[in-house]
């Protein structure tokens, strides 16, 4: 009698942010619109003005480092002092002009892994990442992609 064994791994998509590659295992995107409201005279509600708020997306995955996670930190910590902005595709997005907004590490019992959790604003409008090169799975925009489940990496 044989057994087969399915061996179930979490995925992860590569995330290019200048000199640092973030492997994603999750995201969540927040995008929104304010609205400005006035009371009428009669006592009824008038939306006076509207606007498109900045999208903040969530990425929570993991960022190697060689030989110390203070090279990976410090990294970050430049990135957002400076306000260094960010183009990068994830999963079939492009995303134009995102900022490193914050961002949490918690070093772990793994080496070489540092585990992480950035927030990116943008006010930028998302788009379809336009073009992928069938033959080297290379985007428009540079980076690499898994053409059969259209996985960034």
């Amino acid at each position: 009698m044989s057994k087969q064994i399915h061996v179930i791994s979490a995925r992860t998509f590569a995330v290019t942010l200048g000199d640092l590659t973030f492997y994603a295992s999750g995201w969540k995107l927040t995008a929104e619109r304010n609205f400005a409201e006035q009371g009428g005279a009669t006592g009824g509600s008038f939306i006076t003005n509207s606007c498109r708020r900045a999208k903040r997306l969530t990425l929570d995955g993991y960022l190697p480092f060689h030989t110390s996670p203070a090279e990976v930190v410090l990294a970050l910590e430049s990135a957002v002092a400076q306000q260094s902005r960010f183009v990068f595709s994830l999963r079939g997005m492009q995303f134009l002009t995102a900022m490193i907004t914050s961002y949490t590490v918690q070093e772990t019992a793994v080496s070489g892994i540092l585990p992480c959790q950035l927030t990116l604003i943008t006010t930028s409008s998302i788009g379809p990442v336009t073009s992928v090169d069938l033959e080297t799975g290379t985007d428009s925009a540079g980076t690499s992609s898994d053409t059969e489940t259209g996985e960034s990496t």
